[in-house]
């Protein structure tokens, strides 16, 4: 039993052996699930083999840093272009307003799938349409309220 636990560590410390072999799904008696990495066990069928995915190209990971450092980089911009004088209340006051912007954008996006979703489905009522259209506009009116 500790040999297997040791050796199971040892595929998992090493990317390149533990990425390399297929993993087998078995199913023993009252539906019973064990995973295997060699064949299943006496008393089991196998049921599926799992495949891990294919280890990333060096080329690959340094893109997706690449387009993430981008992203990171434009989504602090807004706060970085504003305008703070240098007390540090008004700074928490920028991001406090620039989250709360952000929220009610998501709310708005949410709102507006909703009113489209409630308008292509034959058992919702146009009274259930029109409050999700209210709503909209009341998320609206405060975003403009709120961000100017």
């Amino acid at each position: 039993m500790k040999t297997s636990c040791i050796v199971t560590v040892i595929f998992l410390l090493l990317p390149g052996a533990a990425s390399a072999q297929v993993i087998q799904r078995c199913e023993g008696v009252n539906q019973r699930i064990s995973y295997s990495n060699a064949e299943c066990p006496a008393g089991t069928r196998p049921v599926k083999a799992l495949t891990p995915p294919p280890n990333v190209s060096p080329e690959a990971r340094a893109a997706a840093q690449a387009k993430l450092q981008r992203y990171q980089d434009q989504s602090r911009t807004p706060l970085k272009n504003q305008r703070v004088s240098g007390s540090p209340a008004s700074a928490d006051n920028a991001i406090r307003k620039a989250a709360d912007c952000g929220y009610l954008q998501a709310s708005i996006d949410s709102s507006r799938q909703l009113s489209n979703v409630l308008t292509t489905r034959p058992y919702y009522s146009t009274e259930d349409v029109d409050d999700a259209n209210a709503r909209t506009n009341e998320l609206i009116n405060e975003y403009r309220r709120v961000c100017g």
